[in-house]
């Protein structure tokens, strides 16, 4: 991945997502107090039960998250896509943190340490009502992946993580089959088969390692119809 410059890092991170949504007063204070960071594959940003810390948002890369409930293994939920932001929990609660966020590939990330969100809380107290939109878009954001697991179609659930998790149409998604399999509780070999169905259909293209939604919106009425495979 070549190296990301900041004026466009602030680009991304302002035209989707949580920033997109923030009054530009705000969004200016934010990225002031924040830090371009670049993490290798493989790297932990945090652990559940971590000291409490301050936000991260994709700027570029891959980054899973997981969680589950107390005394539960984590497991697999969601693959981050540019634009979006977590870590609030902390700031909100002033406990320790909740999920596990580990970047996948080369990942450049946005991070507003926890002490400079106090101090733009303690400056105006209406951006905390603004650090709690995330967990609102986190919740909307949960609801869907509930919603789209309780589908009776494999293929239908499938397309509908693929539909969730395109950026853009343009923007490969690095996803392994195994993890497709995690997160549309599906085997392996039904995976390998909606894949080769949505290529067929011209819906995806695949690159090593990775995937490229062309026809979003087919995937999405797809997805709805949920018709038994």
């Amino acid at each position: 991945m070549a190296r990301m410059s900041r004026e466009n890092a602030e680009r991304i991170m302002c035209e989707a997502g949580w920033l997109a949504h923030m009054p530009e007063a705000f969004r200016t204070r934010l990225l002031q107090n924040a830090l371009l960071l670049k993490f290798d594959a493989g790297h932990v940003i945090f652990r559940a039960g971590d000291p409490a810390g301050g936000i991260y948002g994709l700027v570029a890369g891959t980054v899973t998250v997981d969680t589950a409930p107390p005394d539960s293994t984590p497991r697999l939920i969601h693959i981050a896509v540019p634009g979006g932001w977590t870590g609030e929990d902390s700031f909100m609660t002033g406990k320790p943190r909740r999920i596990e966020l580990v970047a996948r590939s080369e990942t450049w990330v946005m991070h507003v340490p926890l002490e400079g969100m106090e101090q733009m809380a303690a400056s105006d107290p209406s951006n905390i009502r603004a650090f709690g939109v995330i967990s609102i878009l986190a919740a909307d954001k949960l609801l869907r992946i509930v919603h789209d697991l309780q589908k009776k179609s494999v293929s239908s659930r499938i397309a509908s993580v693929l539909h969730r998790l395109s950026w853009s149409t343009n923007a490969p998604i690095t996803v392994s089959q195994e993890n497709l399999g995690v997160l549309t509780n599906s085997s392996r070999k039904q995976v390998n088969s909606a894949i080769q169905r949505f290529v067929e259909a011209g819906w995806i293209e695949t690159r090593y390692r990775s995937i490229i939604v062309t026809k979003p919106s087919a995937l999405r009425r797809h997805a709805e119809q949920d018709v038994a495979d």
